[in-house]
């Protein structure tokens, strides 16, 4: 159980960008798309590879998930209808890096992304994709902030999603 819970917190760490450090967003879309149409969604179902964080770590898998859900129903998205097609499926993923910031004093650092990929569910195309990246401290992480840190991350990703859907 010790060990499993040393996971988890190393798997957040590693996920989730520190606020305090600062997140940056960035996304690049098919403008020719028309995202503004995309209105119902669902998460496509993941094959993760061995190595991928997530693959081993359903937790954070699933409060990235909800994390997203939630913060899609507060901006007027919604699952479709029982019945339905969506009109977008959901995929995300994470990437680690170790840096080094030599600024002053020299301190090791990891880089944490959440890639999150938004696909036309018919064609399978993508469609849009809006990262988040921050620093990630060395100092132990608690889970309800780290889970703060996420719904952050989500918040900001649709943010910059509504306003790419207002561009023509």
């Amino acid at each position: 159980m010790r060990k499993f819970r040393a996971f988890l917190i190393f798997g957040l760490m590693m996920v989730f960008g520190s606020l305090a450090f600062g997140q940056t967003v960035t996304s690049i879309f098919d403008k020719d798309y028309g995202l503004s149409r995309l209105k119902t969604y669902e998460f496509k179902v993941e094959e993760r590879i061995a190595g991928d964080v997530l693959a081993i770590d359903t937790v954070t898998e699933q409060k990235i998930k909800d994390a997203f859900d939630e913060e899609l129903q507060n901006n007027g998205y919604h699952p479709p209808s029982e019945g339905t097609r969506s009109d977008f499926l959901i995929s995300f993923h994470v990437a680690t890096k170790d840096k080094t910031d030599q600024r002053g004093r020299e301190r090791n650092y990891i880089q944490g992304s959440l890639i999150v990929d938004f696909y036309d569910a018919e064609s399978k195309k993508l469609v849009w994709r809006g990262i988040a990246s921050g620093a990630i401290g060395g100092e132990a992480v608690d889970l309800k902030i780290a889970e703060e840190k996420v719904k952050e991350a989500a918040k900001l990703l649709i943010k910059q999603f509504n306003e790419d859907c207002l561009v023509f």
